[in-house]
């Protein structure tokens, strides 16, 4: 529960007065989640200078105060430890560990470490993993630890609670890389699970299939992981989940889009990624569900209280992609990003796919305080506005627009019934310190330095440093 209440806390700040209603491996998963396939040079080398992002909880560097929600894992000291090795068979003991991770879950109580050596393992169907507060359950792997699957899903786990993943490579799924649900129980959530330091190689032969497929989850983390090569859907699709941060993952070469968050999903924070080359909806914030899958069963948006923070997009887009998309989404942010030549599509979408008289209109979005450098010929156009939304009440603000390829460039023109932007800074060369070398901090004297909107809720930056105040544009903390 105080967990619970810590995201409850946190997420509410950026809520207002709206009536919606011992240590485990693996701290140094984030310095290369987002290193991998950044080869050459150019703008294909991605960010290698901004690898290391420190999730510390609380961080003051002189300006803002500034924090993530913490896992529930943190600083926690198992009681006990089972190991686990490939084709052993034993007690579960250093000595003669288990050759399985369900044989070690079978002997597992609250409080238990599962310590899974290097070695290639098949896939698992887990139901009803349970630690509890201050004990959770973790599995992590000890040097490389693979699943893999040809027919199936890697990992399918059934109402689990109080569970941590952590430094695992799943592959070669012909569905899902992972699925995790609450069984159908809508009542009863699957909740608090971290899943970090986690590789997804591939996904998907066919259909619909995601690296992650969450539905009916609460309070949970995903952190640090690489997650790519998903053949169908989404790196990351939620349905009906709630109160999710989702901070320093690289998410990549999707045919799909990246994270999408529909069927009355709320409350969630998505921070800190790098989303490169994802050729849809890098954030999908709503989307369409069929009515009998949303949770709870009378939510009245697809999406509510989405907030998309200090995060860096890299490229990609199809002719309806788009870095973001409020579908249906009530109250979502985005903003304090960094976007580098988008393609094919829009920079933003505002649209409405689930529709019926209980079901409010995408609103009351808030796109501000991001840094675009971007190729005007290279999109359709700015903003896609669609039927059934309500496009007036949303808001730009103190944008940075950079344009490539017209030096006259006099900034985006927004659909007529868009409030007009103010505080935009237009054509002025942010002066990044590499950009085609992949680092997108800024240089001293950039105009994006103290130009930002106010806010007062703000999370470290995609480098982990707290923003000044006033803060800079865009999802890099000035120098």
């Amino acid at each position: 529960m105080l967990c619970r209440m810590l995201l409850l806390v946190l997420f509410c700040v950026a809520c207002g007065d709206d009536d919606l209603a011992d240590s485990s491996p693996g701290d140094a998963s984030r310095d290369g989640a987002r290193d991998a396939g950044r080869d050459g040079a150019s703008e294909d080398a991605t960010v290698d200078a901004l690898a290391n992002v420190d999730a510390r909880d609380d961080v003051r560097d002189g300006g803002l105060a500034c924090a993530l929600p913490a896992a529930f894992d943190r600083g926690v000291t198992y009681a006990r430890t089972l190991h686990v090795a490939e084709g052993a068979s034993g007690d579960g003991s250093e000595a003669m560990p288990f050759g399985t991770v369900a044989e070690a879950l079978d002997a597992a109580t609250p409080s238990t470490r599962i310590l899974v050596r290097a070695g290639t393992y098949g896939s698992m169907f887990l139901s009803d993993v349970r630690g509890e507060p201050g004990r959770p359950i973790a599995i992590v792997g000890d040097g490389e630890v693979v699943f893999e699957a040809g027919s199936a899903e890697v990992l399918h786990l059934v109402d689990p609670r109080y569970l941590v993943l952590e430094n695992l490579t799943l592959r070669g799924s012909a569905s899902h890389g992972i699925n995790i649900d609450d069984g159908g129980s809508y009542e009863t959530p699957a909740e608090f699970l971290v899943i970090r330091g986690i590789t997804i190689a591939s996904a998907g032969s066919g259909g619909n299939n995601d690296c992650i497929k969450l539905s009916g989850l609460d309070d949970f983390w995903i952190e640090d992981s690489d997650i790519g090569g998903c053949d169908r859907g989404e790196s990351i699709d939620m349905v009906g989940c709630h109160r999710g941060v989702i901070s320093g993952n690289h998410f990549r070469t999707t045919v799909g889009n990246g994270v999408q968050t529909k069927g009355g999903s709320a409350d969630m924070l998505i921070t800190a990624n790098l989303f490169e080359d994802i050729p849809g909806r890098a954030v999908n914030a709503g989307g369409s569900t069929g009515l009998e899958f949303f949770r709870p069963s009378d939510a009245p948006h697809e999406a509510a209280r989405i907030r998309v923070v200090a995060n860096v997009f890299l490229r990609g887009g199809t002719e309806s992609g788009a870095p973001i998309a409020f579908v249906g989404c009530d109250g979502c942010q985005f903003v304090h990003n960094t976007v580098i030549t988008p393609e094919g599509g829009w920079i933003a979408r505002i649209l409405q796919e689930t529709t019926g008289a209980r079901f409010t209109p995408s609103r009351n979005g808030l796109v501000a305080n991001n840094l675009y450098v971007l190729n005007v010929d290279a999109l359709r156009t700015f903003v896609n506005v669609g039927a059934d939304t309500a496009p007036e009440t949303f808001t730009f603000a103190n944008n940075l627009w950079f344009a490539l390829d017209r030096d006259d460039f006099g900034g985006p023109t927004l659909p007529s019934e868009i409030p007009a932007e103010a505080g935009a800074v237009v054509q002025e060369d942010p002066l990044l310190v590499d950009r085609a070398g992949g680092d997108f901090s800024l240089s001293a004297g950039s105009p994006a330095i103290g130009a930002a909107l106010a806010m007062d809720d703000l999370t470290p930056g995609y480098d982990g440093r707290c923003f000044s105040n006033p803060a800079a544009i865009g999802a890099l903390p000035a120098p």
